[in-house]
């Protein structure tokens, strides 16, 4: 029986243990099936490790998750700024509309701040957007391109950039590439 409750922590990713990789790996087959395989054997999309993780459990069990990964967007004047990408973003079906999620994510965006990012980023599903929007995301107006390596830009099945402001500065205006801060 899920407590009213569980436990909301952020878990670096070097102190991840072997049963809790599992039990988020499982959580994200069950939650993102159509990456059921990619969830077989790591936590990772588009090989970026997540620098912490944000969790929610009920006793022993992984109920809900978030990754961070970091991430560089490039503005149209060149301008680079590190960003806190969010992603694999899920609850167990029988936990939703617990406030999970939102407790999940904000604890993700005080983490990020204390970490001295500007600006989180994420892509979601259309029908998601009215979630993100009132818990303060904006959606992109401009495009926001990720790209795997500087010439191969990632195909996002899903569709609608959004991003939030963790400071008093606001994203930079036109379009913006996102890609690996090492290049």
């Amino acid at each position: 029986m899920l407590t009213v409750c569980p436990t909301i922590e952020v878990v670096k990713e070097q102190d991840l243990n072997e049963v809790l990789d599992w039990q988020i790996r499982e959580l994200l087959r069950l939650c993102f099936p159509d990456w059921a395989d990619i969830f077989q054997n790591c936590r990772t999309w588009h090989n970026t490790r997540p620098i912490y993780s944000v969790l929610a459990r009920d006793a022993d069990k992984v109920i809900g998750h978030i990754a961070v990964v970091v991430r560089a967007i490039t503005t149209t004047w060149n301008f680079r700024y590190n960003v806190a990408s969010i992603q694999g973003v899920c609850v167990t079906p029988d936990s939703r509309h617990a406030g999970f999620a939102h407790r999940m994510l904000r604890e993700a965006l005080n983490e990020a701040t204390q970490r001295g990012f500007l600006f989180a980023i994420l892509y979601c599903k259309e029908f998601l957007v009215p979630f993100y929007i009132s818990q303060g995301w904006k959606l992109a107006d401009d495009s926001i391109v990720m790209w795997n390596q500087r010439d191969l830009p990632i195909s996002m099945r899903s569709n609608c950039p959004m991003y939030y402001e963790l400071s008093n500065i606001p994203l930079p205006e036109g379009p913006l590439d996102v890609h690996s801060p090492t290049w």
